[in-house]
């Protein structure tokens, strides 16, 4: 017996057809693991003594239930916390891309792409106008995609929409709830961090809930609050090494 506070990293996989996992992937710095186990059960109370004491207890099922902290978000970790699909969108240019109609002095407008370079805006006359730079249009975040209009043209309006045109950066995009619900194999490479020894923990199959909490701004430093349950896995089942739902590997004590 000894005493124990564990540390390590987690790393998330798709599991094989043969119930093992394929490539891991670490999930950055994760603050909190925590595996929780119950069961239902139905309960019979004996009516013959009087005290109504519990007779038979019968355990109906057996559940493993998880949640994780993680302090960083990446393409994976934003991936399973959205339920997202994530889709890789390469550099490159837009040529004529619209804004709304009916623009007023003041108006923001949020283009298609973000971390924009090159931006020329044009109206939609005949013979296109080229609006200028901090007079009828300002920057309002070429990272963020944003322009301000400043003027609608004068003495003659200019005709809407406006045409954008610009270079774009790379980006990752997670559209939320566009993908199947999450699931991986998970597995922690610990450290007993009293004595330095090393312990390894594997779920087989962690289906994620979508996170319930996002913080898109706060103060403090963010994290990623996921959470699920570990799924029963008959392939890993039928090896009694193995169990149903996962193990925990420790050092041999001599």
């Amino acid at each position: 017996m000894k005493d124990f506070s564990f540390q390590g990293k987690i790393y998330l996989a798709q599991r094989g057809a043969d119930g093992k996992p394929l490539a891991l992937a670490w999930v950055g710095d994760a603050s909190q693991l925590q595996v929780k186990l119950s069961v239902d059960t139905d309960e019979r109370q004996e009516s013959y003594s009087g005290s109504r004491l519990t007779s038979v207890r019968l355990i109906k099922a057996r559940k493993a239930e998880f949640s994780l902290t993680l302090n960083y978000f990446s393409k994976l970790n934003l991936g399973i916390a959205l339920s997202a699909t994530p889709v890789d969108v390469t550099s490159g240019s837009v040529t004529a891309e619209p804004t709304p109609t009916g623009l007023v002095v003041g108006d923001v407008i949020a283009l298609d792409h973000k971390d924009v370079s090159a931006l020329t805006i044009t109206d939609s006359s005949a013979t296109p106008k080229t609006l200028v730079k901090d007079v009828d249009y300002a920057e309002e975040s070429l990272a963020g995609g944003l322009w301000r209009l400043l003027s609608v043209g004068t003495p003659t309006p200019y005709t809407q929409p406006f045409k954008n045109a610009y270079t774009h950066a790379a980006e990752v995009r997670l559209p939320a709830f566009t993908g199947p619900t999450p699931e991986r194999y998970l597995v922690l490479d610990g450290i007993n961090t009293v004595d330095d020894s090393r312990v390894r923990v594997r779920l087989f199959r962690c289906s994620f809930n979508p996170t319930d909490t996002l913080d898109l701004i706060t103060d403090s430093l963010g994290t990623l609050q996921l959470s699920g349950a570990v799924l029963y896995d008959s392939t890993n089942a039928a090896d009694s090494n193995m169990g149903g739902f996962g193990r925990i590997e420790l050092p041999s004590e001599t």
